[in-house]
């Protein structure tokens, strides 16, 4: 099964220890993809784990799809930076892949961050995240 990507399950499944670790392993027994993620979450996820050979890899094996660009999404990734304070580029381009991709689940371990979002029609993010 599909699913959009956010930087949390990719870094929890990586380090050595995360508390979402688990979870991540669990989550990927369900939703065996390819996953939709964007420049922007791996950029994120390789700053905070190192992992560059392996996003490389899922991006030329096609585990990992691109769901959204910074550039042809930039007005729905503006409209998110600059209605939620705490919103940055990442998160507001996951916002745009769940724009792009309405029926796919979101996979985040941001519980606070992501409840909060709105697509442009107003409609919340269909979010799959730690209990």
């Amino acid at each position: 099964m599909r699913a959009i990507l956010d930087s949390g399950l990719l870094v929890a499944l990586w380090r050595k220890q995360d508390e979402h670790k688990e979870w991540a392993i669990d989550l990927l027994r369900k939703f065996t993809g390819p996953f939709y993620v964007t420049e922007l979450v791996l950029a994120e996820v390789s700053h905070m784990t190192g992992r560059e050979r392996d996003i490389i890899a899922g991006l030329k094996n096609g585990r990992f799809i691109l769901g959204a660009d910074l550039v042809e999404d930039l007005e729905t990734i503006d409209r998110c930076c600059s209605t939620y304070s705490q919103c940055d580029l990442a998160d507001a381009s996951i916002v745009a892949a769940s724009e792009r991709f309405p029926r796919l689940q979101v996979l985040t371990t941001d519980r606070k961050h992501f409840r909060t979002y709105r697509r442009g029609d107003g409609s919340p993010l269909p979010l799959v995240i730690p209990a």
